[in-house]
């Protein structure tokens, strides 16, 4: 190749290269903004969408496009409320979560606040070309009234809302791929209350920054020894509703041992969240949470 060829070659390269650096640079920056979240949003709804395809007979290549746009989604259904919530809690953060890309430096305002509209438009529009765009807005509503209008300073209004958020996450994963019939609506039901009820474990580890920044969230309204008490009592119960809910009688051969596997992991969360206290302690054992819902959606790929 001459001298002319290889001109015109990195005169192609170098703008390709350009627009790849940028790209993996934004990719990064924007796991930044969620990792904290995959676990609650991108890797068990996309997995509900696998069990959606699966159950609806879906395989091959059809299923590999199924799972891209689902990871393609539940990765702005997340990035939209971060970015929005990170912009309204910097304060906060610099006391619970001194880590984020916006406190420690990782991204300025300005950008977070444009890359905060362009998601803002681009997640319903995503939705709409999935065939989910009212569950889209309904996420959209939801997390905007509780970062922007800040009604998630009281703990009912942000438990709340984080329950609507586990209903219009699953239904968008199950309804990109196939209709929601009885079954999937007893899965995306039970789930959502599971979480709704359960969420004020998220808050114990975050009391300080709550009560500095004037957040009434649900261990600061009733205290943390009842809270304790309350969510104990619920993940001691738990395996009994996922049983009678998702995984009894008419389930395949794998389903006891699914069952038994969480009801292991709901017992262990009730006990760490007696015995260990410490906001430390307090974010582990939400950790332990996650890996709850993520195994419980993770299984439907094999109960379902």
């Amino acid at each position: 190749m001459g001298a002319a060829g290889s001109r015109a070659t990195a005169r192609v390269l170098t703008p390709l290269a350009s627009v790849l650096r940028w790209a993996w640079d934004e990719a990064r920056l924007s796991y930044s903004f969620i990792r904290n979240d995959v676990w609650t949003t991108v890797i068990p709804a996309t997995a509900f969408v696998v069990a959606a395809a699966r159950h609806s007979g879906v395989d091959g290549a059809a299923l590999l496009t199924a799972f891209g746009k689902g990871a393609l989604y539940f990765w702005l259904f997340i990035y939209g409320f971060t970015l929005t919530n990170q912009l309204f809690g910097i304060e906060e953060d610099r006391v619970n979560k001194p880590y984020r890309p916006l406190v420690a430096g990782q991204c300025s305002h300005r950008g977070a606040r444009v890359r905060a509209a362009l998601v803002l438009v681009a997640f319903p529009l995503v939705g709409w070309w999935l065939g989910v765009l009212p569950w889209a807005l309904l996420w959209e509503g939801s997390y905007l009234l509780s970062t922007v209008a800040r009604w998630e300073r009281h703990w009912l209004w942000k438990n709340l809302s984080i329950g609507v958020g586990v209903l219009s996450q699953l239904a968008a994963a199950w309804q990109m791929v196939a209709p929601i019939g009885p079954l999937a609506w007893r899965w995306i039901g039970t789930l959502a209350v599971v979480v709704l009820v359960l969420i004020p474990l998220q808050d114990l580890r975050d009391i300080d920054g709550d009560v500095v920044n004037g957040r009434t969230t649900f261990p600061v309204a009733f205290g943390q020894p009842a809270t304790r008490y309350y969510l104990a009592v619920g993940f001691g119960c738990l395996p009994v509703a996922t049983h009678l809910l998702l995984f009894g009688s008419g389930t395949p051969p794998v389903a006891p041992l699914v069952d038994a596997a969480l009801a292991v992991l709901s017992w262990w969360i009730a006990v760490r969240v007696l015995t260990r206290r410490s906001p430390r302690e307090d974010h582990r054992t939400q950790r332990r949470f996650e890996q709850w819902y993520t195994i419980a959606l993770a299984s439907a790929i094999l109960v379902l």
